[in-house]
């Protein structure tokens, strides 16, 4: 009966699992396969994966970057954030110079590349769309925490050792 259960799981997951190939503003690909509670991808395998949908224009969003570009520059052995903005219809050069303005060390996806991305973690994951939202996945790419609001370093930190 065990096996039965898990040969289920295992085709549910075939079955379910989502795939994006999203583009960086520097135009190149994050290949995501995705369920519900379990994430891979390709170019970052083995690492904490941060989700982080946010802004360009949100205040809250603006607020935390310095806090995620030091995390990302302490931590960016073992974690992996990707930037989604997913707030505004912006072109990929004026997301360039927002990113340098910034000084955004992680790759950054603009709304364009997202848009299925945005609506698959909409209705499959639950969010609502309120900015920053973060999804955090662990070293085995499954879903440990869903985040509203914005992030200090310190917040992320004690996240990261929960994992």
């Amino acid at each position: 009966m065990r096996k039965i259960v898990v040969l289920l799981l295992l085709f549910l997951e075939i079955v379910y699992a989502q795939e994006f190939t999203l583009q960086t503003i520097e135009g190149k690909p994050i290949h995501l396969k995705m369920t519900p509670l379990e994430l891979q991808v390709a170019e970052f395998p083995g690492k904490v994966i941060i989700l982080d949908f946010f802004g360009a224009n949100c205040p809250p969003c603006v607020a935390e970057m310095p806090d995620l570009v030091k995390f990302q520059e302490l931590f960016g052995k073992t974690v992996q954030l990707i930037g989604i903005q997913s707030a505004s219809q912006r072109d990929d050069k004026a997301m360039l110079k927002f990113v340098q303005k910034h000084h955004l060390n992680y790759p950054v996806v603009n709304l364009q590349s997202a848009t299925a991305l945005i609506s698959y973690a909409q209705k499959e994951i639950g969010w609502n769309g309120a900015l920053p939202y973060k999804l955090l996945y662990d070293f085995d790419g499954s879903l440990s925490y869903w985040i509203y609001g914005q992030m200090t370093q310190e917040k992320l930190l004690s996240t990261l050792h929960d994992l």
